[in-house]
C-alpha cells in the first residue's frame, strides 16, 4: 500500500526540517563564536578588541603557551573571562584552563614549591622557558590612591606576557641609591611591564650585574668621585644610561661634568611657556618633537606629553667629534628662562632668557669593537609622575618607552596603553583653551545673531 503525503504532512515536515536547521546552525555559530572570537565589542572604549602588535604577537607562537587561571569559571570576573577567551582566540596555541584552587590543593602546592606563590583568582601564564603570575589588580589601573578602578590593562600584561615566557634573555634596569632617587612606581612599573628584572643598589654593585640600562632618577645629592669613573667605565663598554635632573639650586659639579663629557650640560633656568602648557600652569609646559628615532612614534600618533619643571639643557661644545649629540625635545619659541627658581611672579619679566630651550637631549659614542654607547638626559622627574603616566590623554609613557627601547637599540618593549573605563577629562593647551573660549563665547553667538538680524530684514521686505 503507497502512502501519499497530504499537504498537511508536508507542511509539518517542512517545519521540522526548518526547526532542526536553525538548530544546527545557532550550535554553528555558538561555536564558531566560542572558537573564532566573532563577536562584537559595542563597549564605549572598545575593552576587547585588541591591536596589530597583540594579534601578531599571538599568530606567531611556535610552541604552546597555557594559560590557568585560578578560580571557578563562573566566579571570575565577567570582563577578565570575556579578554581571556577573545585572547586564546587569537591562536591555537594558547589554551585557557580555570581551575578551582580549591578543588586542587596539590597543585597549588606544587606551583608554591617552584617559587610560585598562587592565590585565589592568580592567573598564571606557561612558556617553554619560564612562567608569569598576575593578580587581577595587575589587569586593571587604578587611580592614585589605588582606591579605584580607571582601566583595563589586561592586553598588554597578556601580550607582554607571551615574551617574557617565550624569551630565555631578560635585561636588568638598574636604579641607582644612595643620592636620594625618587624613580616613582610607575616609572618603575614601566620595566617591570617589560620584562625587565629590577635592580636597586650602590652604583659598583650595579655596575658588576652589567645592566641593560642604567637609571639615574632625579638624585638630590651629587655623586662621589669614586663614582663617577665608574660610570665612565661603564659606558665605555657600551653601556645604556637614562638620566633625569630637575630644577635645583644646589650645583652637582661631579654628575653635572659626567654629562658635560657626554655633550649634554645641565642649564640654570626653569622653562616656562606662554601658551604651550596644561593645568593653567606656565610651568607644565607640552615640549616639541624634535628629529629624533624616539619620535617617530609619535610622527604618526599625534599626542603630547607634559613636562612640569622641567629645566633647560645645552649642548657641550667641548665633547669632541666623537658624541653625536641631539635634541629629542625642546620648548617653544615662545618660552622663556627663570633663573634661580626663586622667583616672585611666573609671568615673563625683562632679563629672562628667552626660549627655545633643549628639555630632553641625547648622546651617543661608537666604540672600537662595534657596539654603541647611548645616553639620555632630561630635565625633569615629573614628566614620570604617577599621576601622569596613568594618564592616557598624555603621552608620557609612550615616550619613554620609544626612549628605552632606542637606549637598548631593540623594538622589544610593548606599551600597549589600557582601555579607559570612564574617559578622561579633555586636555586642552592654554591657547587651545582661549581659542574654543572666543569661539563658544564670542564667534557662535556673534554669528547667531547676525543670521537672526538678517532673517529679519528679509521679513521685512517681503
Amino acid at each position: 500500500m503507497k502512502l501519499t503525503p497530504t499537504p498537511r504532512n508536508r507542511r509539518n515536515l517542512f517545519t521540522l526540517l526548518c526547526v532542526i536547521s536553525f538548530l544546527l546552525l545557532n550550535t554553528a555559530g555558538h561555536k564558531a563564536v566560542e572558537r573564532f572570537s566573532l563577536k562584537l565589542d559595542l563597549t564605549e572604549n572598545a575593552l576587547y578588541e585588541f591591536s596589530d602588535l597583540t594579534v601578531q604577537t599571538a599568530r606567531s607562537l611556535s610552541t604552546d603557551v597555557q594559560i590557568k587561571v585560578f578560580s571557578r569559571e563562573e566566579d571570575y570576573v565577567v570582563m577578565l573571562r570575556e579578554v581571556l577567551k577573545r585572547f586564546s582566540a587569537l591562536s591555537p596555541r594558547i589554551n585557557v584552563e580555570f581551575i578551582d584552587p580549591l578543588q586542587n590543593p596539590v597543585l597549588v602546592d606544587a606551583y608554591a614549591a617552584r617559587g610560585l606563590q598562587i592565590h585565589e583568582n592568580d592567573i598564571l601564564l606557561e612558556g617553554p622557558v619560564r612562567e608569569k603570575v598576575y593578580s587581577i589588580e595587575d589587569l586593571y589601573t587604578l587611580n592614585g590612591s589605588r582606591t579605584q578602578i580607571t582601566g583595563l590593562n589586561a592586553e598588554q600584561q597578556l601580550t607582554s606576557a607571551l615574551y617574557y615566557i617565550n624569551d630565555s634573555h631578560v635585561p636588568v634596569a638598574a636604579f641607582t641609591d644612595g643620592h636620594n632617587e625618587r624613580p616613582g612606581e610607575s616609572l618603575m612599573s614601566l620595566f617591570t611591564a617589560n620584562n625587565y628584572e629590577l635592580a636597586r643598589g650602590n652604583l659598583s654593585s650595579l655596575i658588576q650585574r652589567n645592566p641593560g640600562i642604567l637609571v639615574i632618577a632625579a638624585p638630590s645629592r651629587d655623586f662621589t668621585d669614586e663614582e663617577i669613573p665608574l660610570l665612565h667605565r661603564y659606558m665605555d663598554q657600551g653601556g645604556k644610561a637614562l638620566v633625569f635632573l630637575e630644577p635645583s639650586s644646589v650645583p652637582f659639579p661631579r654628575l653635572e661634568g659626567f654629562l658635560a663629557q657626554w655633550g649634554i650640560r645641565a642649564g640654570e633656568e626653569l622653562v616656562l611657556e606662554e601658551q604651550a602648557y596644561t593645568a593653567g600652569n606656565p610651568v607644565n609646559i607640552v615640549p616639541m618633537y624634535g628629529p629624533h628615532e624616539i619620535n617617530r612614534y609619535f610622527m604618526e600618533t599625534r599626542i603630547f606629553l607634559t613636562m612640569p619643571s622641567a629645566r633647560s639643557l645645552y649642548e657641550f661644545p667641548d665633547a669632541g667629534t666623537a658624541y653625536k649629540i641631539r635634541t629629542v625635545l625642546a620648548s617653544t619659541p615662545g618660552s622663556y628662562g627663570k633663573q634661580g627658581y626663586g622667583f616672585s611672579s611666573p609671568d615673563r619679566e625683562a632679563g629672562d632668557p628667552q626660549g627655545p630651550f633643549n628639555l630632553v637631549m641625547s648622546s651617543e659614542k661608537s666604540l672600537d669593537n662595534g657596539s654603541v654607547s647611548r645616553l639620555v638626559a632630561a630635565g625633569s622627574m615629573k614628566m614620570y609622575g604617577d599621576d601622569l603616566m596613568g594618564f592616557s590623554s598624555y603621552g608620557n609613557s609612550e615616550f619613554l618607552v620609544q626612549t628605552i627601547n632606542w637606549l637598548s637599540d631593540e623594538q622589544s618593549l610593548v606599551h600597549i596603553p589600557p582601555k579607559k573605563i570612564k574617559s578622561d577629562p579633555l586636555n586642552l593647551q592654554s591657547g587651545q583653551i582661549l581659542s574654543l573660549g572666543i569661539l563658544v563665547c564670542a564667534l557662535i553667538p556673534v554669528l547667531f545673531l547676525t543670521a537672526g538680524i538678517l532673517m529679519l530684514v528679509r521679513r521685512k521686505r517681503l
